[in-house]
This record gives structure tokens, C-alpha cells and sequence, in this order.
């Protein structure tokens, strides 16, 4: 892999969604770092530039808006994606779409998921 294909930072405490998301992205030609929880992904990001972050919804100690609202801080223009299995009315999936997040639904079908990175990095394909 070269450093010019994006990079992308997967944070899901499922290995299966890790795993899944990973060889999917892979195969997609971009290069994939991985987090089980959010203490994980804010020290990879504090040492590794990442163009896109997609994140679980439910991270353990750490809910999705607040994970959001920590990355804002670090990076205000890393893109994030919030990846969830919950229903449309959760009121953190809410606050998380009012602020403009885009998010997916579990299970995400492969042309959904490319579809979704391309748009997060600016129409940059791997």
C-alpha cells in the first residue's frame, strides 16, 4: 500500500463488525487501522493521521455523541461516520444526525458502505 490511499479508522467493540469492516475496506483499496473501544482509537489517532473515522454507536464507556464531540475537539474536520444497529429514534443517534453525521445502519451492504466512504472522503477513492 502506498501512503497517498486514505486511511481509515474502524472503532467497534464487535471483532466480528471489525473484522467485516476491515476486509471490506481493505479489498476497497484503502489502508484500515482498528479500535475496540475508544481509549484504543483516540491513542491510535494521537500517533497515526487517519482522512476518516467510523465509529459504533454503543463503544463500552463512551456513548456515540460524546465519542463525536471528543473527536471534534481533537480534529474539527476529521470525517466521521457513526455505524449503528439501534433505532432510528435513539436519542444519541438523533443528536448525532442534527449535528450532520452521517451514519449507517448494521448490517451495512458493501455498495452502501463505499458508496458512504467515497462521499466522507470527498469523492477520494482508494
Amino acid at each position: 500500500m502506498t501512503s497517498k490511499q486514505p486511511r481509515i479508522l474502524i472503532v467497534d467493540d464487535e471483532p466480528e463488525i471489525r473484522s467485516f469492516m476491515s476486509d471490506a475496506l481493505d479489498v476497497f483499496g484503502y489502508q484500515v487501522g482498528a479500535a475496540s473501544n475508544a481509549d484504543e482509537a483516540f491513542a491510535l489517532i494521537a500517533r497515526t493521521r487517519f482522512d476518516l473515522v467510523m465509529s459504533d454507536l454503543r463503544l463500552p464507556g463512551l456513548r456515540g455523541w460524546d465519542f463525536a464531540a471528543r473527536l471534534r475537539s481533537i480534529d474539527p474536520v476529521l470525517p466521521l461516520i457513526v455505524l449503528t444497529g439501534s433505532a432510528p429514534d435513539d436519542e444519541d443517534l438523533c443528536r448525532v444526525r442534527e449535528a450532520g453525521i452521517a451514519v449507517l445502519h448494521k448490517p451495512i451492504p458493501l455498495p452502501q458502505l463505499e458508496t458512504a466512504v467515497t462521499a466522507a472522503l470527498g469523492g477520494r477513492a482508494a
